[in-house]
Formats: structure tokens, sequence, C-alpha cells
């Protein structure tokens, strides 16, 4: 497992995403990018991570042919993950597995994702990369979606709901295997995610009652704005 690490997101990293991982059953490999920045999405500090995350994506399928990666960002929660659950997912030689974005559509999330290391990822990484700088003003994710709906080599797949993030609602599913804290409002965003991912630090641990009532309490508040706007 491949992520990058920058000082704004350094906290999230060391409370949340690498106590959580089961690093006996997934190597590890983060790359520290020293830089100043809030981490707010598509400000300049942004933009150059995912500057440095493309290029190391593309170093990683050339040192890692044939094998199988995953790619995180470390506003990311585990709850038991295990390679298996992942390795699944390739069951139909797929190339590409990414997280949904959302629970409807079949838009990829860019911080969750798994990928066969070929010479076939490599060039759509390097077309991902190129329309990063030229088209999506450095929205990876962005440029990922509008490629996989151009390239029809590449076999890709997503993950499903158990693979939850927030831009997929509230409803978080009881076998969730990771909580990526996605879709916060703009400014203080390390300070919001930081406390989406403490009100569900540890949810494999949680007995399914206490699973409903958090989604219940989550939900009805959205019901009702929804029924009276």
């Amino acid at each position: 497992m491949f992520c990058v690490v920058t000082p704004s997101h350094q906290e999230l990293f060391d409370q949340f995403f690498l106590p959580s991982l089961d690093t006996k059953l997934f190597e590890l490999v983060s790359y520290q990018l020293a830089q100043e920045g809030t981490g707010e999405f598509l400000g300049d500090d942004f933009v150059r991570c995912i500057q440095f995350k493309l290029t190391k994506i593309l170093e990683s399928i050339e040192q890692n042919e044939n094998e199988l990666i995953v790619w995180s960002d470390v506003d990311i929660q585990f709850f038991g993950l295990k390679p298996e659950h992942i390795t699944k997912y390739f069951q139909n030689e797929e190339d590409l597995v990414a997280q949904r974005l959302t629970l409807t559509g079949n838009h990829a999330c860019g911080g969750f994702y798994a990928l066969r290391c070929s010479a076939k990822t490599h060039g759509f990484f390097v077309a991902v990369d190129k329309v990063t700088i030229e088209l999506t003003r450095g929205n990876e994710q962005e440029a990922i979606n509008l490629l996989l709906q151009q390239d029809s080599s590449l076999r890709w797949n997503l993950f499903g709901p158990e693979f939850y993030a927030r831009s997929q609602g509230v409803r978080i599913p009881p076998n969730a295997l990771l909580h990526h804290a996605t879709n916060v409002t703009p400014g203080d965003a390390i300070l919001k995610k930081a406390r989406a991912l403490t009100e569900l630090r540890g949810f494999d641990k949680w007995n399914p009652t206490r699973k409903q009532l958090y989604v219940l309490a989550h939900q009805v508040p959205a019901l009702i704005r929804k029924l009276t706007f």
C-alpha cells in the first residue's frame, strides 16, 4: 500500500490511518512531501501534492510489474481490512478497482484504488498526469473519471459499499472495511476530517445496535431537511 503524507495531513496519518492499518498484512510505503499549506481541496499545496503523487504512482507501477498495489489517501481509517477483501475484486482480470465516489452512478474516488502494475495501467496514469495538468487544474480524480469513460481497453470496476466514503452518504454499512473522510465543507478541512474520523473510530468493534443508532442519528436530521426544503 502506497500513500503520500504532507505536514497538513500528518495528524490524520498518525492518529487514524497508521494505527488502523494492519502492517503485518500490508507493506506500507509512505512518501513524505515537505510543503506548506492547509490541505484544502484544490489549493496550491493540494495540487502540488497530486503532481508528486502521480509521479510516485508511475514509479510504483514500474517497480512492481504484474503485482497488485493500492494507493490510498491518509484521511482514512481501516476496519479490519485484509488483502483478500481487495483481491476478490480482481477475479475477472481487472486492471483497476476504485472506491465509489457516491452510491449511485459509476464515478471513481481518487483517494483509494487498487491496480495491477502493467504497461496498460502505466499508460493510463501517464494520461491521467497529462489531463490533470492540462485540463482538470490539478484534480486527479476528475482526470481519472474522464479517462475511464474514454478508455475502453482498461478493465476496471468499483469496490462495494463496504469501502465506505462520506461522499456516499451517512449510511455507513455494518460491514464497512474503511472510512474515508471525504465530502467535508471548505475551511478547516483537516479539523473537520479529524472529527469525522473520531466519530467512527473503532467502528468494527461496535455492537450492531450502536451501529444502527449512529446511522439513524445522522439520517433523521438529513431526512427532515430534505422534507422541509
